[in-house]
């Protein structure tokens, strides 16, 4: 049953990069698109991921869930000192699907829509940064073993974990990444001119995920960081970032050629290999302290906890998924999808 709870913690992670950060990156679309290009993302934007965008969270609730209950000393760690960067993630997403909704709904139409539209746009690259952040702070080395922190300041426990140059690194990392995910999401649900705006887009984004990865590797080689260690001492993690960064030719052509299918296919299996190559190369040590790394074993919840929330996943998805898709499907987010003479 354990098995299962670490199948649905990364799956939950997984459809949370893919769906939760397209939905992101749309706001930084928008942020860095000028003109008229800017009044055209928003449109689309608010046509395609409008109806639906509070569902991505799901993902991070069902993430948050596992975490506390079968994982709490993993919990704990994350919580506590990471809470700050945690804290501003959490308002951004609040204060990012407030302006998302009254910039659309609001009944006076007045000046405060332009404060609702910057709002909306640099809470949505704010907020994958600091997730990059926080995900960062995970490898970065600089965590405070629990039985030490009292030993330590206040800057050494809830400061350096995340505020360091492989966190920063990181963060740029995820918000490069989101941005590209939506481009090629919105490539799949627009013609023409407008298709040949997000295929432009896609690309820039695509080359700011290589360099922001590159400085994260070259950083960690100049550093000695130990994740580094952890990666090139598993074969199979450096096959699949090879593999992962192999998939960088096709989607530049299919990008090209408006593939609109085969370039999402592909950019979610390029996402699956980098997410299972850092989930290969650690586990089960997840978690990098100042003094070694940290088994999510340690301190897991009793078998019987682990089995109640095992069925509870595995009953919640037969319940759950098929209502998703139905949502998704019922707003037309499956328009790429849809029989050939509707689409390419």
């Amino acid at each position: 049953m354990t098995t299962i709870v670490f199948l649905f913690l990364f799956v939950s992670v997984y459809f949370y990069i893919i769906f939760g950060g397209a939905d992101f990156g749309v706001g930084i679309l928008e942020l860095l698109s000028s003109g008229e290009n800017r009044k055209v993302t928003k449109k689309i934007a608010y046509q395609i991921i409008g109806p639906v965008w509070e569902a991505n969270h799901v993902w991070l609730i069902i993430v948050i869930v596992i975490m506390w209950i079968a994982f709490p000393n993993y919990y704990y760690i994350i919580t506590t000192q990471l809470h700050i960067p945690l804290t501003l993630l959490l308002f951004g997403i609040v204060v990012r699907g407030t302006a998302f909704i009254f910039r659309h709904y609001d009944a006076v139409v007045d000046g405060s829509q332009k404060v609702y539209n910057k709002l909306f746009q640099y809470s949505s690259i704010i907020t994958p940064f600091l997730l990059g952040i926080s995900a960062g702070a995970l490898i970065s080395g600089k965590l405070i073993p629990v039985d030490a922190m009292e030993n330590h300041s206040f800057t050494e426990v809830y400061i350096n974990p995340w505020f360091n140059v492989t966190s920063l690194f990181m963060g740029m990392f995820v918000a490069s990444l989101v941005a590209f995910l939506s481009a090629v999401f919105l490539v799949g649900e627009t013609a023409g001119e407008e298709q040949r705006l997000f295929i432009k887009k896609a690309r820039k984004a695509n080359i700011m995920v290589a360099l922001s990865s590159m400085l994260i590797f070259g950083y960690g080689f100049y550093a000695r960081e130990m994740f580094i260690d952890h990666f090139f001492d598993n074969l199979f993690s450096i096959a699949l970032v090879v593999l992962a960064s192999s998939l960088l030719i096709p989607i530049w052509i299919f990008l090209g050629k408006g593939k609109k299918i085969t370039v999402r296919a592909i950019v979610a299996i390029q996402v699956f290999l980098i997410l299972g190559a850092w989930a290969q190369s650690n586990f089960p040590n997840l978690i990098f302290t100042t003094e070694g790394p940290v088994s999510i074993y340690e301190k897991i919840a009793d078998k019987a906890v682990i089995n109640s929330i095992a069925s509870a996943l595995l009953a919640g998805s037969v319940l759950i998924l098929p209502g998703l898709f139905h949502l998704f499907k019922a707003f037309g987010l499956f328009k790429a999808l849809q029989p050939a003479e509707k689409q390419e």
